[in-house]
Formats: C-alpha cells, structure tokens, sequence
C-alpha cells in the first residue's frame, strides 16, 4: 500500500474522529472508511504516537470508543506568531482556486477560527495587509463547482479504484468517455491537474480537472505501477506534461532582459547556465521537447536562441512560419 494511501485514509480518520462527541469504536471507523478494523487499530496508534490527542473509553464490557480533543488548536503545544498568522493569511491567497472544494475547506475554517481568536485591532491591520504585499496569481478559476469530481477522485486514488471520465480534450472538438486509473492529483501554476493511466490511449495521461465534465466511481480495482513515482513524474517534465520522449540536452542562448530572467529564475531540475558574459548567457535543459518547453522559448521571442537540438530547432521554425502566414493573411488596413 503506498504512502499517499495511508496519508488520505489517515486524513479521513482524523475527520471521523473530529466529528463525533462521545467516541466511536474501531468497528464504525472501519465502516466509514471502508478498510479493515485491524488497519483502523493500526492507523489509531500511529496517530497516537505522532502526538495527535486521541484517547479511549471502555465502555460495554470493555469496549474502546475512540475520541479526540476539540481543543488541541489552543492548547498549549501550539502558539501562533505573528510572521506564521500571516504566511497562513498568505497561503489562503495562493490557494484560492481550491476554495470550496476539500482542499481548500480545512484552510478556510482554520482561519475563520484565528479570527476569531484576534482583536479588532489585529483584524483591522489583516484587512490592510493587501496595501503592504499582495499576492497576484494568474489564475482567476474556482473549482468549487468540480468539488464533487474531486472528492470523487480523491477517493478513487485513494483506493486506487479505475473511474469512468467525460473529458472534453482541447484536442477534440466533442467530449468522449473512457475509463481512467488516478494515481495522484498536482496543484500547478493555479491549475488542479489529474495523471494516471487512460484507457482510451492506454498510456498515462495527465488532465486538467475543469475540463472533466464528469466521473463515477466503478468499483473496479487497479495496481498502481510499482516503479511509478508522482513527484518524479512531475520533476522531469517542463511544466505539468511529461512526453513519451526520452530526455535530451537542449541549449539555449538567452540575451538582454531574458537572459535576466533566466539568470534569476530556475525553472527546471536540469537548468545549468554553461555560459555567462552579463549581456547574454547560454543556458542548458536536460528534458524532453515538449508544447510547453516551446511556449515558454517563444515568450521570450528575438531573446532566445536555440542552438541544439536541431529537432526542437524545427519545430520552433514550423511554428514561427505558421504565425509568418497568419500576420501575412491578415488585412493591412
């Protein structure tokens, strides 16, 4: 069972427990979350032991109910400075595209109950952090109306369980169905993405959960891929999508304000700069050409040079030829 299972069962424990008044015995719990009263006993311990305030009553003979303290947050393990209270505050911004959906609810609460703990006066200079430092993203989107996708799919990764999708791909001009197996969700630049193997190419696919129209649970089981790992998946791709293309050194040369930029922003593991005389610089990638490699080259437009390979070299020519012909069609009044 790896990690990320025991991870999110734990979570949901944790959620169980939280939730009820009077205790509730491992039997329930096992119920709830659908697994074994033996891995209840198990996870309980574990949680115990990592400091969380669980504790037991016998009651019936002896039987355990499980319970957990509602005062844990104020209690006097746990003090709050003022740099964490605003990096909390920060935090909420960065994540706002989650808000309303199970990731973004526990941050939420969390800080209605900080609010609730502060003077007036604290309050008043939160509402004017803004003026001081903001945090501008990007990304405008909710996923509060995907709540129920992504609960659906939080699930069905953590039990690893194969799901029927509605996706409506870019590349597609209709939606299609087909049967897909999560293996883990990435928050990336704003986005909410989805990787795991899909049916309809049967290769691991990596999608974008505003564009799933819908997703039902099918009750079949799946094994994920001993050797697959989300975060190295992740790491060797440009952006959030890996190629099925075997990594190659690209080297790129960089001048004027890009080469700045690429000086003082590392966007990749690979990123080495070989070269670098102030006005320009040559910088080299260890990756896979990628869509995403070359909207990042072009938004740097006359700036960037690629010199190798001679591959991507063609690809950014077709692409620069195909712009030539739209500007050349377009009317010159």
């Amino acid at each position: 069972m790896s990690r990320g299972q025991s991870l999110m069962r734990q979570w949901n424990l944790l959620k169980a427990l939280q939730s009820v008044y009077f205790g509730i015995d491992s039997q329930e719990l096992a119920q709830r979350l659908e697994c074994s009263q033996r891995q209840v006993l198990r996870d309980l311990n574990i949680l115990r032991e990592l400091g969380f305030p669980i504790t037991y009553e016998e009651r019936d003979f002896g039987k355990r109910f499980w319970k957990m303290s509602r005062h844990f947050i104020e209690s006097d393990r746990l003090v709050f400075t003022p740099t964490e209270l605003i990096s909390i505050y920060l935090s909420q911004k960065l994540l706002s595209p989650l808000s309303g959906t199970q990731f973004g609810e526990g941050l939420a609460s969390l800080l209605e109950k900080i609010k609730a703990m502060l003077s007036p006066r604290t309050l008043e200079y939160f509402s004017r952090l803004e003026e001081h430092f903001l945090v501008k993203t990007s990304a405008l989107n909710t996923y509060a109306a995907h709540d129920k996708i992504i609960r659906i799919l939080t699930r069905a990764v953590q039990d690893s369980q194969t799901v029927r999708l509605r996706y409506q791909s870019t590349r597609h001009p209709e939606p299609y169905e087909t049967l897909y197996q999560p293996y883990g969700l990435v928050f990336f630049d704003g986005d909410l993405y989805c990787i795991g193997w899909m049916q309809r190419y049967e290769e691991i696919r990596t999608l974008k959960v505003s564009r799933i129209q819908s997703a039902e649970a099918t009750g079949q089981s799946f094994r994920r891929p001993a050797d697959f790992s989300l975060v190295r998946h992740v790491q060797d791709s440009f952006g959030i999508f890996s190629e099925p293309v075997a990594p190659c050194k690209i080297r790129i040369r960089f001048d004027g304000w890009a080469a700045a930029n690429v000086r003082e922003t590392r966007r990749h593991p690979s990123q080495t700069i070989l070269q670098d005389n102030g006005d320009s610089l040559l910088a080299q990638f260890e990756i896979a050409p990628s869509a995403e490699l070359i909207r990042w080259i072009l938004s740097f437009g006359s700036h960037a040079h690629v010199l190798t390979p001679r591959s991507l070299i063609r690809q950014l020519e077709n692409e620069l030829q195909r712009m030539l012909e739209q500007y050349a069609a377009t009317p010159k009044n």
